[in-house]
């Protein structure tokens, strides 16, 4: 083979592990990803507050958010431990943020704070 052809071949074969390691790269990188977390502070009415929450569900996933805590044991850290837990996980804040506005979305949350104290928020971070 000349030189020339060497080369060439040298520089193609370059490109193209540059490309898949590139590639590879790039399949590592986290994603940008919003959580909301709700904490049960009280219960005033336990089997009103499941219904509640179980009717919260629907309106999640239309607009791409999984549950991916929902209620659990709890173990105290620091400070008092709420009763119950539960935390989302949407693939953007701006996802997250568009359940957070929608009209239904938010009367099903209201009726959940009819039933108890809650604590709730949404938080940026990033999938693993």
């Amino acid at each position: 083979m000349t030189t020339h052809i060497k080369t060439a071949l040298a520089l193609m074969i370059g490109i193209v592990l540059g490309g898949v390691g590139f590639g590879a790269l790039h399949a590592q990188t986290k994603a940008p990803a919003a959580y909301w977390v709700v904490e049960v502070i009280e219960m005033h009415d336990r089997a009103a507050l499941m219904r509640a929450i179980h009717a919260v569900q629907p309106t999640v996933q239309k607009f791409g958010g999984r549950y991916i805590v929902f209620g659990g044991e709890l173990a105290a850290d620091v400070g008092p431990v709420p009763k119950r837990v539960a935390i989302v996980a949407f693939d953007s804040m701006d996802n997250a943020q568009r359940w957070l506005s929608d009209p239904t979305a938010k009367g099903l949350r209201r009726e959940v704070n009819k039933y108890a104290k809650t604590r709730a928020f949404a938080v940026e971070g990033t999938v693993d």
